[in-house]
């Protein structure tokens, strides 16, 4: 009997322990601004899982939910655009701006990401277009294109956005059963998220220059998928009569000197031989502070700053691609 309450009792303050932890992390760390804790509620608020493997996960129709300190809302279709007319208006261009977090604008104001900045820039010159932006957290090429052909190509657009990051060469997730605990507890989530951070800084996990070199070692598989993905992002275009075009966003850690460049002439050589235009923004950023770049210090997403000077290296390229829509269809004058 004695072992057995000695048991009992160990069991109890376990219990107690987790509970005061789980506690402590909703009432002191829970700012609206810890990276973990809101990925934890994006993936557990905004997302859904799709029986598709080569997506993998979506946005919920209709989510709303406040993510590091932003409204986070999607549409009827899970985009974070609003709603948007079936089929575009007479002479208006369509544009969607595919990729993945950092199209999604996360940590950003949705009129402030660079998706919203571009079409309002453009609407502001008098030019005839509307768009969407299929961004989606944690996507790597090959689910940005499954996605494009599940839900974007319906919108018939006239011109795809693809904003390439040089994580978009993951291999495509392992999506394995999540717990409770998973699914229900910011403080576990919280510990967890600590412990991989020590692993890659003491232990034998790669640290970030070394994770993304890595994705593009030869024969590394989710690159070779990401090759076949972006040729295949060029042959829906062709079919369906749409402009591709791609634009790097780069890794805002380092910018000068950048530490990716033979990477990113890699990506660029792959996209070009296609004859889609390729556009590399970094020239965009280079000069600026890195950190005034990030959506927190911990974070280098970028920010709204950032993703203003993405818009302006963007707006030069798809007026041209505007331009041709307005001479050969009359769309987007």
């Amino acid at each position: 009997m004695k072992v057995i309450r000695n048991g009992l009792l160990l069991v109890a303050v376990l219990a107690l322990c987790l509970l005061s932890f789980e506690g402590l992390t909703r009432v002191f760390l829970d700012d609206g601004m810890l990276y973990e804790l809101e990925m934890w509620k994006y993936a557990t608020d905004v997302k859904v899982r799709d029986p598709q493997p080569d997506i993998g996960h979506r946005h919920r129709s209709g989510a709303q939910q406040q993510l590091m300190g932003v409204s986070v809302r999607t549409n009827s279709l899970g985009l974070r655009s609003p709603e948007i007319d079936q089929p575009a208006k007479p002479g208006v261009a369509r544009i969607a701006f595919v990729g993945d977090s950092i199209t999604l604008g996360w940590g950003v104001a949705e009129q402030e990401t660079f998706a919203n900045r571009v079409l309002d820039a453009l609407t502001k010159a008098g030019r005839k277009v509307d768009g969407f932006n299929l961004g989606v957290g944690n996507y790597n090429t090959t689910q940005e294109l499954a996605l494009y052909r599940k839900v974007g190509a319906r919108l018939k657009p006239d011109i795809i956005v693809l904003a390439y990051f040089i994580n978009d060469a993951e291999p495509m997730p392992l999506y394995l059963d999540t717990t409770w605990l998973d699914r229900n507890s910011a403080g576990w989530n919280v510990l967890r998220y600590r412990l991989d951070t020590v692993s890659r800084t003491f232990g034998e996990t790669p640290d970030w220059k070394k994770y993304y070199r890595d994705l593009y070692a030869p024969n590394a598989a989710g690159w070779e998928e990401t090759r076949k993905a972006l040729g295949n992002f060029a042959a829906e275009a062709r079919q369906t009569g749409a402009k591709l075009i791609v634009f790097n966003i780069p890794e805002l850690r380092e910018l000068k000197p950048y530490p990716f460049g033979d990477i990113t002439d890699k990506v660029r050589a792959v996209i070009e031989r296609d004859k889609v235009p390729f556009v590399d923004l970094l020239p965009s950023v280079e000069s600026v502070d890195p950190r005034t770049l990030w959506v927190t210090v911990p974070d280098p997403h970028p920010n709204g700053k950032a993703d203003a000077y993405f818009a302006k290296g963007m707006l030069p390229e798809i007026t041209s691609l505007l331009d041709g829509l307005c001479r050969d269809q009359g769309k987007g004058c």
